[in-house]
């Protein structure tokens, strides 16, 4: 279950990160499209949207591989962790897509 969930998790952040990328690539006349999380908004000012992107897929990959394998975190609490950062990102995803669709924003990974 806990290999399910991390899969998951990682899959949700991928979605995340690629419909984060789709919103913020470059600017939307007639809207401000910003990253609401305070911490993404600095990486990516400081490295970049795409090289931020890629280090926060990066860490959280190691994150969640470090949370399945480990035997220092009682399954339970593994368990409620993992179904909560699957949540999120997959919340995030939602929303990122509710905004490409009410911007009329193109899908194309240029």
């Amino acid at each position: 279950m806990r290999v399910l969930l991390g899969a998951l998790v990682v899959l949700f952040n991928l979605a995340d990160n690629a419909t984060t990328f789709l919103c913020l690539r470059a600017p939307v006349p007639g809207f401000e499209v910003i990253e609401a999380n305070p911490a993404a908004a600095w990486l990516f000012e400081a490295v970049g949207l795409r090289e931020g992107l890629v280090l926060e897929m990066a860490i959280t990959t190691v994150a969640i591989a470090f949370l399945v394998a480990t035997d220092r975190i009682t399954p339970r609490v593994k368990l409620a962790l993992l179904v909560v950062l699957a949540a999120l990102p997959a919340w995030a995803a939602v929303n990122n897509w509710q905004v490409i669709e009410a911007t009329n924003l193109p899908i194309a990974w240029s």
